[in-house]
């Protein structure tokens, strides 16, 4: 076990941390919640680019990546928005959040399917967890929610392509020339 203890490992574990403690705090402070969501976001980019900097030959580091962004992106938002909002559609509500968790998953597997450098295959789950506690601190009306919910979690599974930062960099790089 000792192998797999090291700095983006620790570092993707201070988001999963972030994640189940935003998933605490729920019910007591969404916007608390959220604010660690934020965090979990931080620590996710920062794992990221120490995992590009010095990959691994493992996949220990990417799986355990998956998950923590299962957590923090996944199933935080939705219990968040369902809690906060969507209980009140009932089954349709929750139907939304099962559908958000049940894409966000869908897509952290098919990620190393169809992985590139320059652009993602589908929004990732990072950003569309985000704009979900973005949404159920703003409260808008359920409605607005639901269809927010369902159109985030159809962008994940999409094939629409999401430029990643390096390829954001090299392409405006080219631009700019």
């Amino acid at each position: 076990m000792r192998q797999y203890v090291t700095l983006p490992n620790l570092v993707t574990s201070g988001n999963l941390t972030a994640g189940f403690v935003a998933l605490l705090a729920i019910p007591a402070n969404l916007l608390q919640a959220s604010v660690l969501i934020m965090i979990a976001a931080g620590f996710d980019s920062l794992d990221g680019m120490m995992a590009r900097r010095n990959p691994s030959k493992g996949s220990f580091g990417a799986n355990l990546d998956s998950l923590a962004d299962l957590v923090s992106f996944g199933v935080v938002p939705a219990m968040a928005l369902y809690l906060g909002l969507l209980h009140r559609l009932g089954v349709l509500g929750l139907a939304a959040c099962l559908a958000f968790l049940l894409c966000g998953a869908w897509r952290l597997a098919r990620f190393p399917l169809t992985a590139r450098p320059d652009w993602f295959v589908g929004l990732p789950i990072p950003p569309a967890g985000v704009l979900m506690m973005l949404l159920a601190v703003w409260g808008p009306p359920p409605i607005l929610a639901l269809l927010s919910t369902f159109t985030l979690g159809a962008l994940m599974i999409s094939t629409v392509p999401f430029p990643t930062l390096p390829g954001l960099r090299r392409s405006l790089r080219r631009y700019l020339k």
